[in-house]
């Protein structure tokens, strides 16, 4: 009845303030569970399928683990992908600071703080715009990529093409990093101060 006395504040990025003199590799990573109902990790291998021929000088993380890891390095091995390493559950941030791009293949997402996370590290996201706060969170073009057909493998492999042969990949990299500020602990404090005194 009374929309007005709702207000909706995110959870805040405890993250380390990124290093720059940590320099970027050419590293793609996944970071969450491994499961194939909600977050479709699946599709991270088979994108992968396609980009590995490609780029030899690239190479993909799956940071994490979960029910279907066993089931995952299975399919690894049958698509003979010789450039991928599961970590299992790890702290990512030593994977955030030297990564270039996050893949993000879920079928829904809440809010998607992992994509801040990674932001937050200067890791440029692709993800399908498959859930509400994609679009809050990612600017396509600016600060990350917005896969506009979930879910397309092909698509998403297109986007991904783009963002590797692109020579301003640094630029969005450093948007990434302003554009995540509004997670900050800092900026999630005074969002806190402002409801109370208001």
């Amino acid at each position: 009845k009374h929309p007005t006395k709702f207000l909706a504040i995110p959870n805040p990025i405890p993250m380390p303030v990124f290093d720059e003199s940590i320099s970027k590799e050419k590293e793609i990573i996944y970071v969450g569970r491994i499961e194939y109902n909600q977050k479709r990790t699946d599709r991270v291998v088979d994108i992968w399928k396609e980009l590995e021929p490609l780029y030899s000088d690239w190479k993909l993380t799956i940071v994490g683990d979960g029910d279907d890891r066993d089931d995952l390095q299975k399919r690894i091995d049958e698509y003979g992908l010789k450039r991928v390493e599961i970590t299992g559950f790890v702290n990512p941030v030593n994977y955030y600071q030297r990564a270039s791009i996050l893949l993000l293949t879920s079928e829904y997402e809440g809010v998607g703080l992992v994509v801040a996370e990674a932001m937050s590290q200067g890791v440029v996201p692709v993800v399908y715009n498959s859930f509400e706060t994609a679009k809050d969170l990612i600017t396509d073009g600016y600060n990350g990529v917005l896969v506009e057909k979930p879910f397309s493998v092909s698509g998403f492999v297109r986007r991904v093409q783009e963002l590797i042969e692109n020579t301003e990949l640094h630029v969005l990299s450093q948007n990434s990093r302003i554009a995540s500020k509004r997670f900050s602990v800092n900026t999630i404090v005074k969002n806190w101060y402002q409801l109370w005194n208001n």
